[in-house]
């Protein structure tokens, strides 16, 4: 299971605060950024590929996705959750349709099998100006998400 205050299997607080986003926007409509970064058009929230996926089917609404994460605050480099961590396990959710925050609900379409693929997602796209300090977020910290894609099942 995940950190104290996770609603379900959902990587949202159990308190006030932001919540996922039903956008439709899609991972192919962005816009290029230097460096290999890639901000999604419509968000603040950008991403890098660390490594490429194995070319087969994409990450789209509604698909069930299975993905090892690890979750550090920007601010402080420190790490407030890991599915590589003894005792947790791959996190499993269904993509674009608002169950987790929103950068990384829309930062994850389009990724591969075998993808890696690093997102700042800034606070208003993650957990906003309240933070969860319950994981070490404090108010208005940036997340930086490392997913590794392991699963796609169809929608």
């Amino acid at each position: 299971a995940g950190p104290i205050g996770w609603v379900g299997a959902s990587l949202r607080p159990s308190g006030p605060g932001p919540r996922g986003s039903a956008s439709t926007a899609s991972a192919s409509a962005v816009a290029r950024a230097a460096g290999g970064v890639t901000r999604l058009n419509g968000y603040d929230t950008t991403y890098e590929v660390v490594t490429k996926g194995d070319g087969g089917k994409k990450v789209v609404k509604g698909a069930k996705v299975t993905v090892h994460a690890l979750g550090v605050v920007q601010q402080t480099g420190k790490k407030f959750w890991s599915t590589k961590d003894p005792g947790q396990q791959p996190f499993t959710y269904d993509a674009g349709i608002g169950g987790v925050i929103t950068g990384w609900d829309q930062g994850c379409l389009g990724m591969q099998v075998g993808e890696v693929r690093k997102l700042v997602i800034p606070a208003h796209e993650g957990y906003g100006k309240n933070g969860f300090p319950a994981w070490g977020i404090p108010p208005g910290g940036t997340l930086e998400f490392t997913l590794e894609c392991l699963k796609i099942a169809p929608r």
